[in-house]
């Protein structure tokens, strides 16, 4: 009789963000986590994604859930969890982002 292993999680990762419109907005964004500011408290200040209401957690998903530009920075191996990353631009705006767990990468 074959017996299975249970199959891999996959490839996975949850992550935050806190998405602005302009480079601007960036630099002030940047300076308040630089300056130790809460990321979740300034992703619902400053993030223009529905997401900031969350302090800017997307939960967690799988490549090809977020547009290019995103994915690639996210499910990069080279990327530190933990760490505010960006920024990443793409056709929703500039994303400040914080890679949190990423599995199967």
């Amino acid at each position: 009789m074959l017996q299975f292993a249970a199959p891999p999680e996959g490839i996975k990762a949850s992550a935050r963000h806190i998405l602005v419109t302009s480079p601007e907005e960036v630099d002030i964004v940047i300076d308040q986590l630089s300056g130790g500011a809460n990321f979740a408290t300034v992703a619902s200040e400053f993030s223009t994604c529905p997401s900031g209401k969350q302090g800017g957690s997307l939960g967690s998903f799988s490549p090809g859930t977020m547009v290019k530009e995103f994915d690639s920075v996210i499910f990069d191996p080279n990327t530190e969890l933990g760490q505010v990353v960006g920024p990443v631009e793409t056709k929703f705006g500039y994303h400040l982002i914080v890679v949190d767990k990423r599995t199967g990468v």
